[in-house]
C-alpha cells in the first residue's frame, strides 16, 4: 500500500519512487493513474496543467471538487471504478505548475455529477 503523510509536498518523481517506479513519461503524467489496486490524482486547483487543461477543480471548505479527464461520463471504467466503495484513492494538489503536489491523503467520493467531464467531490479525514 502506498503510504504518503497528508500536507507534504511531494513531486511525480516522489510520487513514482514511492511506487517502485523509475521510468518517466507515459499515464504517470496524467491526472489519474492507477497503480496496483490503488489511485493516484494529481490536481491543479485553479490553475492549468501543463497540457493547457484547465479543469474548474476547487477547494470548497474541506471538500475538493474535482473534475474527471475531458469527456469522460458516467459509464467510463475509470470512473466506475475510482466510485467502488472499497476504492483507494491518493489525492496530490498543486495551485501553480511550479510547485511540487500538497498531499490531501485518501479520499472519498461524497457526491458524483453526471457531467462531461465527470466531477467528483471528494472529501478527506483531514486536510492540511
Amino acid at each position: 500500500m502506498l503510504r504518503f503523510e497528508p500536507g507534504e509536498e511531494y513531486s511525480r518523481a516522489d510520487v513514482m519512487k514511492q511506487a517502485g517506479r523509475t521510468a518517466e513519461g507515459g499515464h504517470w503524467y496524467t491526472g489519474i493513474v492507477k497503480h496496483d489496486e490503488e489511485f493516484v490524482i494529481f490536481a491543479n486547483v485553479g490553475t492549468e496543467g501543463r497540457t493547457g487543461h484547465d479543469y474548474d477543480n476547487r477547494w470548497e471548505v474541506d471538500t475538493l471538487h474535482w473534475f474527471h479527464q475531458t469527456n469522460s461520463h458516467l459509464g467510463w471504467p475509470s470512473v466506475r471504478a475510482l466510485l467502488q466503495e472499497d476504492s483507494v484513492v491518493h489525492v496530490f494538489w498543486r495551485a501553480s505548475n511550479a510547485d511540487k503536489f500538497n498531499y490531501a491523503g485518501q479520499a472519498q467520493a461524497i457526491e458524483v455529477l453526471d457531467t462531461s467531464p465527470v466531477e467528483i467531490i471528494w472529501s478527506f479525514g483531514s486536510i492540511t
